[in-house]
Order: C-alpha cells, then structure tokens, then sequence
C-alpha cells in the first residue's frame, strides 16, 4: 500500500531557516474533509498525486509513503 501524505503549511523551503522552522510537517488528513489517499500501487498514488499538485494553488509539497 502506498499513502499520500501533505505538507501541512504550504510554504517554501529555504535553506536558511532554522531546523525548527522548517514546515516539514506532513500528514495524511490536512482537515475534516479532506480525505485519506491510499493506492495499492506507487503508479496509482503517483497519479492521484499529481491531480492533487495540479488543482492545489497554494503550492503544497506531496510525497508518497509506502505502508
């Protein structure tokens, strides 16, 4: 099984923050309505994750676990 997993705070990386500035923050779930995205294929949840990238404005980071 491979999950989708989202930056929680969408913002930028940049080198010269402090490691606690970081926002490398990810979950599964960003609220209520959201959902959880579970594939039983990496190519599945790639898929799903760039339709994810596409439609989200606020430049949002994605990455693909498996579990």
């Amino acid at each position: 099984m491979y999950k989708i997993y989202k930056q929680l705070i969408p913002a930028p990386l940049n080198e010269n923050d402090p490691h606690w500035a970081k926002r490398q923050i990810w979950v599964a779930k960003l609220n209520s309505q959201d959902t959880i995205d579970e594939f039983e294929t990496h190519q599945q949840a790639q898929q799903y994750m760039q339709q994810l990238i596409d439609a989200d404005p606020t430049n949002r980071l994605y990455e693909i676990r498996q579990v």
